[in-house]
């Protein structure tokens, strides 16, 4: 979809037209819902978020100043609503965690070098939930801790735990795929 399309998809979506809305989710639908997904443990729970995201995306679209990229906005608002689905079920400690212990991780991204995207996203699924959603918000979305600390409504200590929880849960599967791999091959 060319920009100009897009204004004319936005303009529609402003006046509640149907087949702009129905445009303009297939056109999220592909590269959103992926996000979704990396939250949520199974697809139908993503696909209940997404939906509810788009619902707001079309009920709120007014509030888009057209400033910066829509996708951009759009995704904001997926992220945030499986934030606020997850965020009763997800369960925190308190955990008082310093950069000191992040420097037992040493994996750069060389780690997830050659790595399908699919069977990396079925290791972020694998791990648990807390966890993984602190993984996609510090990794995949670009959060601070801080901004972590804040969206989950948690201390930013506890989101370093969980990160490195997650690096280092990932770091050890793929070593153990590598190593059964391995062994697959010798035989």
């Amino acid at each position: 979809m060319d920009q100009q399309q897009l204004e004319v998809i936005l303009n529609g979506l402003e006046q509640g037209d149907a087949r702009c809305q129905s445009a303009f989710y297939r056109h999220c639908h592909g590269e959103l819902m992926k996000v979704a997904l990396r939250y949520h443990a199974s697809a139908d729970e993503a696909a209940a978020s997404f939906n509810k995201a788009m619902l707001q995306v079309f009920q709120k679209i007014r509030d888009y100043r057209r400033e910066g990229a829509v996708m951009g906005w759009v995704r904001r608002i997926i992220v945030n609503t499986c934030l606020n689905e997850l965020r009763g079920r997800l369960r925190f400690s308190s955990v008082d965690f310093t950069d000191e212990g992040l420097n037992s991780f040493s994996a750069g991204p060389e780690v997830y070098a050659g790595i399908e995207a699919r069977r990396l996203l079925d290791l972020v699924h694998a791990l648990p939930d807390t966890t993984r959603t602190v993984f996609n918000l510090y990794v995949m979305e670009g959060y601070t801790h801080e901004q972590v600390a804040a969206a989950l409504k948690i201390p930013k200590g506890t989101s370093k735990w969980h990160l490195h929880q997650a690096r280092t849960q990932l770091k050890e599967r793929l070593l153990q795929q590598a190593i059964h791999e391995a062994h697959i091959l010798q035989k």
